[in-house]
């Protein structure tokens, strides 16, 4: 309860430092239920961005076709469970794209990345804030090569997904 207490002082000290927007003091009564709820309902919508899933180990790939073109299919999943997320891309946007494939709000028709998770579909959306980001490091004398995983994915009715993953291995 100190946190909160904290955090509703903090509120309050940047309202009032807000000098385009003053409100009645009396709005602000650090006992006021509303107040408190809007504080709540701000930290948790800033905290988190619905479910989180953590991309361990490569399950495989194989060639497909993406655009019409030639493609790669790339499949990842987490330990001890059943949830998987693809990444597809052309073999020519793979290998031209500087080891970095990204993807905005469907912004690029060359890669692509979807997950399931939970029996839920999760995706690259132009109606949501999403995006997907691929890191490909190219193998050395100690590490083979590998894809460090971020996105941002949403499943037809709006529910969010944060895909994150450290460097993994592209050897089965």
């Amino acid at each position: 309860m100190e946190q909160v207490t904290h955090l509703k002082v903090s509120f309050v000290n940047f309202l009032f430092s807000n000098k385009k927007h003053r409100l009645n003091k009396t709005l602000l009564d650090l006992n006021c239920p509303l107040i408190l709820m809007v504080l709540l309902f701000s930290i948790q919508s800033n905290i988190a961005f619905g479910t989180t899933i953590n991309l361990e180990k490569y399950i495989g790939g194989y060639n497909a076709e993406l655009a019409g073109k030639p493609a790669l299919t790339f499949r990842f999943s987490s330990e001890n469970s059943d949830n998987f997320c693809n990444i597809i891309t052309t073999e020519e946007h793979m290998f031209s794209s500087n080891n970095l494939l990204e993807n905005i709000n469907l912004s690029e028709k060359n890669f692509y990345l979807d997950c399931e998770v939970e029996g839920q579909f999760y995706m690259l959306s132009n109606r949501y804030r999403t995006y997907a980001q691929v890191l490909i490091k190219q193998p050395d004398i100690t590490f083979p090569m590998s894809m460090h995983i971020e996105a941002k994915l949403v499943t037809i009715n709006g529910d969010q997904l944060n895909v994150i993953s450290g460097d993994i291995s592209l050897r089965k």
